[in-house]
């Protein structure tokens, strides 16, 4: 028996994301012990910024339910991540959980090779955004093994499952969670690495901001097709998270240490701050 552990990002009760996320979970076998967590119903705070949770060991000290649900996370063996499109992004609740990554990027072993999909609902054709991608960014921070993702137009409740295409899409989900064989189809000019649709360009060349895989624009004939390099260090890798979460962000954390008396003196002009307006 698995446990498989449904976060759904959406505040609305029986919408089309806790729907979809039913019909992956149930898709993915009878026998399994089921899970969700309605994100928009835990108190996660914002980060502080306060980089004491910065060593492996320490947890964050902010007191909400940011451990619940990363103690849920851990004893699963498969996660389903779902959110909404709201005005051409997730919820802010998913944002609000990606704020507090700096406490979570460098215990990334504990939840390392947990097969993850994601599903984004939108409501408008044309209106999805950067909703999958971020969902998908929000996966691979917490080091789960990224299986697939997918995207569903419906603006309902329960308008998703009125087509039998996203129905099988969604049993599809499910099912590859736990098989090995699975292979998703890549989609056309996405990062190889992270899948985002969301890259810079810069003159010839081309940037992923999320994982850093960079390419080029190549021209053949009268067609265009973008190539990318990846490289095995990228950002979501195992040396990609040390480099960042325990060299840099630690290095950071030394630096203001030995420097806090000066930037006292920077911010020393800025303190009598008379601007501050607050609501009656």
């Amino acid at each position: 028996m698995k446990r498989i552990l449904g976060i759904v990002a959406s505040p609305r009760i029986l919408g089309n994301c806790e729907i979809l996320t039913r019909v992956i979970m149930d898709a993915a076998g009878s026998n399994n012990k089921m899970e969700m967590i309605r994100l928009t119903n835990l108190d996660i705070k914002g980060c502080r910024a306060c980089y004491t949770c910065l060593p492996k060991e320490v947890p964050c000290v902010i007191e909400d339910d940011l451990n619940f649900l990363l103690d849920k996370i851990c004893v699963s063996d498969a996660v389903v991540i779902a959110a909404p499109c709201y005005i051409l992004g997730p919820h802010s609740c998913i944002k609000k959980l990606q704020d507090r990554f700096v406490s979570i990027g460098n215990k990334y072993e504990q939840f390392s090779g947990k097969p993850c999909v994601t599903l984004t609902t939108y409501g408008a054709p044309g209106w999805e955004g950067y909703t999958e991608p971020a969902l998908n960014l929000t996966a691979r921070f917490l080091n789960l093994n990224m299986v697939d993702s997918a995207v569903f137009l419906g603006a309902h409740p329960g308008e998703v499952i009125e087509s039998p295409d996203n129905l099988k899409r969604a049993r599809q989900l499910g099912r590859a969670l736990f098989d090995p064989g699975y292979e998703r189809t890549a989609k056309a000019n996405e990062c190889p690495v992270c899948w985002s649709n969301i890259l810079k360009y810069e003159g010839k060349n081309i940037i992923c901001p999320f994982c850093g895989t960079r390419g080029e624009i190549k021209v053949e004939g009268e067609k265009a097709r973008l190539v990318f390099y990846p490289k095995s260090d990228h950002r979501f890798s195992e040396e990609g998270r040390r480099r960042h979460f325990d060299a840099f962000l630690n290095g950071k954390k030394q630096e203001f240490l030995n420097k806090r008396q000066y930037y006292k003196k920077l911010q020393s002009p800025y303190r009598n701050n008379l601007y501050w307006v607050t609501p009656d």
